[in-house]
Order: structure tokens, then sequence, then C-alpha cells
């Protein structure tokens, strides 16, 4: 996403010897580094809060359950990629001849996969731990999933590894003889993105494509099973929406329905950033919002679909407003 030779909208720019320049913002940077900024602020804590909650469970309790383990991993996952972007956009605005940014890129890259992984793993969860099938495998897969579990998310960790590191790209550039279109790299604000767009789409895509199809698969049966449900229900006359058989139903397709829309997005505005926005504007301002977007706010929701989470930050927030008061108090005193 990022190029150390994107066309400048920097003004009185200057060189310095360690590679770095300072520059002038334009308005439309300066709104995008604050979007990014509030988003980063957000992300970390919902983030933190999720892995942080979990540690203290696992430290006091001895044991973690599948899905408070993967809610830690997905948590560390995002919190610090939300950084490296952060970092990378950073330099990409107030240091855009600084050329040390290109590892940063892959293992941005590593914890972008890893999360994408964790949130299928996260919606699979839902899905064995609601959908009834009477299929051998699933009744396996769904008898053993505790005992998978720390396989799986090292399998994830493996892959992401792989589709991450620079000799992927190579292979891609290789198999596919991406040099026909062209040696020039990426022009936009991320360096790293390899020889050029298309190598990098082609890489995101053969990664981003087996988690996703994995949720999409997850999300399709628990959604077939709430349609199951409410026709035996109405069959049953019992027409009541908040039945309470059917409130894990609600809840699961509700997180499944916040993700897919907030992947979509993100998808599109990483896309669209990576093509190369070389114009400032509201457009450019948005697809950083929608970046930032996923990794952040989506959380928020999961705190909030999770009772343990969820009062965790509640008293959180609650002694800070108290702290507050105090110190307006003593202000005022």
């Amino acid at each position: 996403m990022c190029n150390a030779n994107n066309e400048s909208n920097w003004e009185n720019s200057t060189s310095t010897p360690s590679g770095t320049s300072s520059t002038s913002l334009t308005l439309y940077q300066v709104l995008s580094l604050v979007i990014l900024v509030l988003e980063t602020i957000i992300g970390s804590f919902t983030n933190g809060l999720m892995v942080i909650v979990n540690l203290i469970y696992l430290l006091t309790h001895k044991k973690l359950g599948s899905c408070d383990s993967i809610l830690t991993c997905l948590g560390l996952s995002r919190f610090i990629f939300m950084w490296l972007v952060s970092y990378m956009f950073f330099l990409a605005y107030l240091a855009p001849n600084f050329s040390g940014t290109e590892l940063t890129f892959y293992i941005m890259q590593f914890f972008n996969y890893l999360s994408l992984w964790f949130a299928a793993w996260l919606s699979t969860f839902y899905c064995v731990r609601i959908v009834n099938i009477q299929r051998y495998i699933f009744t396996v897969f769904k008898t053993h999933f505790d005992d998978l579990l720390p396989f799986l998310i090292l399998m994830s960790v493996m892959i992401s590894a792989l589709c991450s590191n620079p000799a992927a790209e190579s292979g891609i550039n290789q198999i596919f003889n991406m040099s026909r279109f062209g040696n020039e790299k990426n022009t936009t604000p991320f360096a790293g993105i390899g020889e050029n767009f298309a190598t990098f789409s082609i890489l995101c895509a053969m990664s981003s494509i087996p988690p996703f199809a994995l949720f999409c698969v997850s999300a399709g049966l628990v959604v077939h099973s709430l349609v199951r449900h409410m026709k035996k229900m109405k069959a049953q006359e019992r027409t009541g929406f908040r039945e309470p058989a059917l409130d894990a139903h609600y809840r699961a397709v509700k997180m499944m329905a916040a993700f897919f829309v907030f992947f979509i997005l993100y998808m599109t505005a990483f896309n669209l950033y990576g093509l190369g926005m070389r114009k400032d504007d509201m457009l450019k301002c948005a697809n950083i919002f929608l970046i930032g977007a996923y990794p952040s706010l989506h959380s928020i929701l999961l705190v909030n679909g999770n009772h343990k989470l969820k009062n965790t930050c509640v008293r959180i927030l609650q002694k800070a407003n108290c702290c507050q008061r105090d110190v307006i108090e003593t202000i005022n005193n």
C-alpha cells in the first residue's frame, strides 16, 4: 500500500543523510493521520482488552476455553497489525524517502493474514457449537475441535508466514510471468509491494481466499441451522423472535455478518489504495478509515458480544469516569 516514490503532495520537502525528509502535510493528510490515530487508540484498547483479560483468566484459572483462546490470538494479531499500519502510514507521510520499511511491510502482512485466519476459526467455533449436522466428518470435527485448536493455530501461523515471505512473491513472479505487467514498483504510500501490484494482488488473494472460504462455509451452516430452527418453531406455532433456543444463533449470525461487512469494505479499500490513489481528497481519507475500521471497530463488536469482556470494559470505563470526575473536582477546588 505505501511507496516512497509516490508523487509528492508534500511541500518544502528536503532530504537528510539518514534517508528521511521533513515534509509539510496537506489538510487531507493530517485528517488521514488523525483518523488512523483514533482508530489505533480504539483498536489498541479493545484488542488489548481481549488479550489482557484472557491472559489474567489463564493465570488465575490455569485454563482457557477455545473461544477465549481464539479471541486472545485474534486480539494480539490485530493489536500488532494496527500499530504496524500506523507506523507505515506515518513514515509514508512524514518521511517519504525513508527506504527501511520493506521488512516491516512483510511483517504487517503476516499479522494481516494471521488475524484473518483467527477470525475464520472464531466463526468455525460458533458453527461447531451451534450447528448439529449428522455427518461423520462434521461430528468428528465438532467433537475434537478443542483438541485440534492448538494445531489449527500453529497451522495458521505457518501458512501466514509462508504467504508473507518475500520468496512467495518471487515464486508468483516466476510462475505467472508477472514481468509482462511491467517492472515498476507500485505507486502507493506503502513500500514493499514488490515488482507491481498485480503480483501482490495474486498473493493476497491466494492467502485470503482459504480462510475467507472457511468463514463463508461456517456462516452458511449457521444461517442454514437458524432457518431450519425457525421453520421448526413455525410448525410448532412458536413464532417469538427472541426464543431462548435461538439466541445463540442470532448472536453468531450478527457477529459473522459484521465480520463479513467489515472484511469486504477493508479489502475493497485496501485494493483501491494499493492501486495508487495519488490525489489527497475525502475518498482517500475514507479508504484509510475503512482500512483501520476492520481491525479496530470490528473488535468492539466482539468485546460487546462476550459477557466477560463486556463486563470488564464497563468496569474500566466506570472507573475512568470516576477518576475524571475526581480530577475535575480537584481542579475546581
